[in-house]
């Protein structure tokens, strides 16, 4: 039998999946590839993490840098959109980055109460490192895609 769930939900994947190609698609040709840039710096962090670090203290040293790099690039990516809103659309971008802040501390909470190492062993502050990382880099690559717009 078919639900009415079964022919909504594969027209609803692929209106948001088309939605989101149409928005990327659609950005300023003159303004400089933040995106590009920012991915570009950070793969270099990845790179010590992944390919050049000899031993866990060395990637662990080597992901407490990229973190320092990704925090600071938020705090960037946030000042540069910010000046580029009107005064209401500044409004509504400061309580989004209020809700985003709480969703990174709530999973902070989440990823030092699971990865512990009585559940993980040694790898465990590993595994957080990467985990804060990539809602760190995740956060900063969807600033910079609002960029491309201005």
């Amino acid at each position: 039998m078919i639900t009415l769930s079964r022919v909504i939900r594969p027209f609803a994947f692929l209106s948001i999946t088309l939605t989101s190609v149409a928005c990327q698609a659609i950005d300023n040709p003159d303004a400089p590839n933040y995106l590009d840039a920012f991915q570009s710096e950070a793969s270099a962090y990845e790179q010590a993490i992944f390919e050049e670090s000899q031993t866990t203290s060395d990637s662990m040293e080597a992901y407490r840098e990229y973190i320092a790099f990704l925090e600071d690039e938020l705090v960037k990516a946030s000042s540069a959109l910010a000046e580029e809103l009107s005064a209401s659309e500044k409004d509504v971008f400061e309580k989004s980055q209020s809700a985003w802040e709480a969703y990174q501390e709530a999973e902070k909470v989440f990823v030092s109460r699971v990865w512990t190492p009585q559940n993980f062993g040694s790898s465990s502050p590993f595994s957080r490192l990467a985990f804060y990382a990539d809602v760190l880099r995740s956060r900063v690559e969807l600033l910079q895609k609002y960029r491309l717009q201005f």
